[in-house]
């Protein structure tokens, strides 16, 4: 490590530059293992320092990368050899086309940590977007090559997220959908869904931002907790009704539904509460007014996702009229029954399987 020092600079160095300058100094051992042993000197330098040495940390992850996909190019030429870095991709084998995504996405990483070092750490928002929309870019040119970094959706979010705290909600809006797009988890969706909300409210979308904040709320009540708490989420309420100027939408429903699930709401009070909103315009108070009549609710794509506060709204007020709710929670969330039991079907389909011959 010692005999590498002397590469590590705040300007960084390219993969070029360390063999022309290493030259016959590098002694035994391949390009690679040197590199690593490179790469290891500026990630420790980095982390003592990090706003010094990140420009010429990311310098060199990028350079790594780029030395990886000069090899996965070339070894392509050759048809043979492509046909061999084929099999060993569908075998999940290192390539160098792997590599070099895997170090491009390394160094979105650092971009994406330092960016958050000079704002809001620091105030710097200018330095701060430069590095966010660098991790964007080397996530990318990851995605040239085929993987999609399973962090694009945050990076994108992240960069989406900027625009909007600095006042730039038109350039968010762009971002925000695409992150959307790529969210690969609830968790995901519902951040976005969440940062989306506020944009379209500073944009004076209020349908779009009152049932993108529906949604993240939904997410986050069915992943995170088991029971209504409407102070969970009083903040992000009260931050929608405030920027649209309106409390008669399904934001305003949705708390009636989480203090009815809490048990701080009868049903007789929130019925009359809710019958105060346009049902034919906010289809969650729709959803609600149904099951507080005794109705199977209608679900609406605005409101996918809310399954599972619904159907504990109808089992506060003992409405089992509940099947279209219990088929869409399953569709979203299938247990390993319903997986094994579509299976079964789909081979009984194809004619390779009977139940019969059981």
């Amino acid at each position: 490590m010692n005999k590498l020092a002397r590469f590590v600079r705040p300007e960084g160095i390219t993969v070029e530059e360390f063999l022309a300058e290493a030259g016959e100094h590098l002694g035994i051992g391949g390009v690679e293992d040197f590199l690593r042993e490179l790469e290891a000197a500026y990630e420790g330098t980095w982390q003592r320092e990090k706003l010094l040495y990140a420009d010429g940390y990311i310098k060199l992850l990028t350079s790594i990368a780029e030395y990886y996909r000069k090899k996965h190019e070339e070894s392509n030429k050759d048809e043979r050899k492509r046909l061999l870095n084929e099999l060993m991709e569908a075998f999940g084998d290192f390539t160098y086309k792997k590599r070099a995504a895997e170090y491009y996405i390394n160094a979105a990483s650092v971009a994406t940590s330092v960016s958050l070092i000079y704002f809001p750490q620091q105030n710097y928002p200018e330095e701060a977007e430069r590095y966010l929309k660098l991790a964007v870019e080397l996530e990318e040119r990851a995605m040239e090559l085929g993987v999609v970094p399973r962090y694009y959706a945050i990076a994108l979010n992240n960069l989406g997220t900027h625009y909007y705290e600095t006042n730039r909600s038109e350039e968010a809006l762009p971002v925000l959908k695409k992150a959307l797009e790529y969210a690969e988890n609830p968790k995901e969706r519902g951040l976005v869904l969440h940062n989306l909300s506020l944009t379209y409210a500073d944009l004076g979308m209020k349908k779009e931002a009152v049932n993108c904040m529906v949604k993240s709320i939904c997410i986050h009540y069915s992943t995170q907790h088991e029971f209504g708490d409407v102070s969970l989420y009083d903040k992000d309420i009260n931050q929608v009704v405030e920027m649209t100027g309106d409390a008669g939408t399904d934001i305003f429903a949705l708390e009636i539904a989480l203090d009815l699930i809490g048990g701080n709401l009868s049903a007789e009070r929130a019925k009359k509460l809710l019958e105060q909103i346009d049902r034919d315009e906010w289809p969650l108070t729709n959803a609600l007014l149904s099951i507080l009549n005794g109705r199977e609710p209608a679900l609406s794509n605005e409101i996918v996702g809310c399954e599972k506060l619904l159907k504990d709204v109808a089992k506060a007020v003992g409405n089992k009229n509940i099947a279209e709710l219990d088929r869409k929670r399953r569709q979203q969330h299938p247990s390993q029954e319903d997986i094994w039991k579509r299976w079964i079907d789909s081979l009984e389909e194809l004619g390779l399987y009977s139940k019969e011959e059981l």
